[in-house]
């Protein structure tokens, strides 16, 4: 894994500023990056330490210790009485796609009941939505083995979390885990290699816009695609 969400990108999910689409993404990314889930864990540190510096004035919070410990003790016993299934962390789930069985991390069990049926593209590509209610569109997207995706840039940002297999652009190769953000700047055409397919997870806040061959067809009237 070579491909990490940006430090500002780090920054707003740690202080809780990212919308909802980019923060599902980016906790699945976490889940599989050792990397930067340590980078957050810092952040998040900090971002407490400054919350605790601008804390009310000290004799607004003057609390003996006796009266201190007590609430930490209830809190401590009131997390024995849970039941045990609320303090399961999700399981990873299995999604079938082209005949395909592919596992799902564990931060997206939870969203897979928000999944539409799956759109194919000339059975090479096949697109799932995710609706979560958010201005961005969220999908999963399937490419199979030796596929090419027409060139294209964006209106706004596409962001792609690889969950299994990879793919290639003119910039590099991408694999699980890695997280890949474009913008209106760049033309990429994504393509899978003969032994590969790909699963991603993608974020678009904008349509796509086709720049080559037939597929700028759906650029009509400047509506451009959301796979």
């Amino acid at each position: 894994m070579s491909h990490h969400p940006s430090n500002e990108v780090l920054q707003q999910y740690a202080n809780g500023s990212i919308d909802a689409a980019h923060g599902i993404m980016i906790a699945t990314h976490l889940e599989l990056c050792t990397q930067c889930r340590q980078q957050v864990q810092y952040l998040e540190t900090r971002a407490a330490e400054a919350l605790l510096s601008q804390s009310l004035p000290q004799q607004r919070i003057a609390v003996s210790n006796d009266d201190h410990l007590n609430q930490m003790f209830e809190t401590i016993t009131a997390l024995d009485t849970l039941h045990p299934s609320t303090l399961r962390k999700p399981e990873p789930i299995e999604i079938k796609v082209n005949d395909r069985v592919v596992m799902l991390p564990s931060t997206l069990s939870q969203l897979i009941r928000f999944k539409g049926e799956w759109r194919s593209y000339g059975g090479k590509v096949f697109s799932a939505h995710l609706d979560i209610a958010e201005d961005s569109r969220m999908n999963l997207m399937y490419i199979n083995h030796n596929v090419q995706i027409p060139q294209h840039t964006h209106k706004g940002v596409e962001s792609t979390l690889v969950l299994h297999g990879g793919f290639s652009d003119e910039d590099g190769h991408y694999k699980v885990g890695d997280f890949i953000q474009r913008d209106a700047s760049i033309k990429h055409s994504p393509f899978t290699k003969v032994d590969e397919d790909c699963l991603c997870l993608t974020v678009l806040t904008e349509p796509m816009l086709f720049t080559q061959g037939v597929a700028r067809v759906f650029n009509l009237f400047g509506k451009g695609l959301y796979p």
